[in-house]
């Protein structure tokens, strides 16, 4: 039997590209054959599946294979995911709102995330109809498509295992802040940049470093980001740090003196748990599926009270029971990440659940 994860592209670095990896080896030792169709070519480590491009698929295809379209927006040709035959699950990593880039991009950017929700949505509407079910990586995903009544909605984690670098709190740590993901307007950047203002005036050998990458489709947003350094004068001390590898940012994260989110929407935010198991303190935004992903570990603020997300730092950073303890509860819940038996799950719902 064979099994066909569709998504547009897959990589290494990224939560689909991990997840998609992740169930590649869940369905092997299941027994089955697994397959990567994507519309772009892969770049990348070699993997234990064979990869197909939608503009030449050939590959013959059963009633007893089983479909898997990895969601996260429209730009995948799904109509090949329609018409295949076999069995249809979505795996739903959530769609960015368009209201992100209302003010943070140029009307046209904004104009066509507009349609690109909209068109989302209507694929949606679509695959609720003809999926066998619909696999969420959070209960914020699976809340987030609840009014279009999927058959057998799941919650999976992201497929991924986590590395502990250390449970041996470092002698140093320095006083900079990090934070990994792409500059994107949801992300809120910009916040975390303002509130860094803030935190130099404490601790004045601090950096910022923003880790990610550039899309060439939001650059406006990307000058922003600069224009906000230039604003509260901070150039120098925030670090706008591209192209990093995987082993690279996690060497960053275990020196940093904490991780901090300000993102206002994600669907998981797979950075948290590797900061979690890099032995960093982490400070989050309490929004979109950051709660949940946490499980209780770290620390969450509601609101973006610069002053007092400082005071709250400083407390948890500085007082030796309290960082320990912060650190110590991050370890559990990663652990519980890693104990999740993805191929137990995915086993019973292939055998009772949609089958």
């Amino acid at each position: 039997m064979n099994v066909f994860q569709h998504l547009d592209e897959l990589k290494d670095s990224d939560g689909v590209g991990n997840d998609a990896i992740g169930l590649a080896e869940v369905f092997n030792s299941l027994g089955y054959k697994s397959h990567f169709i994507t519309r772009l070519p892969r770049k990348g480590k070699s993997l234990n599946s064979q990869f197909h491009l939608t503009n030449n698929f050939q590959y013959p295809t059963t009633a007893d294979d089983i479909h898997i379209l990895h969601y996260g927006g429209a730009g995948y040709p799904y109509s090949l995911f329609l018409n295949l035959p076999g069995k249809k699950i979505v795996r739903f990593h959530n769609i960015t709102p368009a209201i992100f880039y209302k003010d943070t991009t140029t009307p046209d950017i904004y104009s066509a995330m507009e349609k690109f929700e909209s068109l989302s949505y209507l694929e949606i509407a679509t695959l609720a109809i003809i999926s066998d079910s619909i696999w969420c990586d959070s209960e914020f995903n699976l809340q987030t498509i609840s009014e279009y009544q999927f058959r057998n909605p799941y919650i999976i984690p992201i497929c991924k295992s986590y590395d502990i670098v250390s449970k041996t709190e470092p002698v140093y740590r320095n006083h900079s802040l990090v934070f990994v993901g792409r500059y994107s307007p949801q992300k809120k950047w910009e916040d975390l940049i303002e509130l860094f203002s803030y935190w130099i005036q404490e601790f004045p050998d601090a950096k910022c470093l923003c880790i990610g990458s550039v899309i060439g489709a939001f650059d406006g947003y990307f000058d922003k980001l600069t224009e906000t350094v230039r604003k509260f004068k901070l150039d120098g001390k925030v670090e706008f740090l591209t192209g990093k590898t995987d082993p690279e940012v996690l060497s960053i994260l275990k020196e940093t003196g904490a991780f901090v989110s300000m993102s206002e929407h994600e669907g998981f935010c797979l950075p948290i748990l590797e900061a979690f198991g890099s032995g960093i303190p982490v400070f989050a935004y309490a929004a979109g599926a950051i709660p949940g992903t946490m499980k209780g570990a770290g620390f969450l603020f509601k609101t973006k009270d610069y002053p007092s997300v400082v005071k709250q730092m400083k407390d948890n950073l500085f007082q030796i029971e309290k960082r320990t303890s912060l650190i110590s509860g991050q370890y559990k819940v990663l652990e519980s990440y890693n104990q999740f038996p993805f191929q137990e799950v995915v086993s019973n719902i292939l055998n009772s659940g949609i089958q």
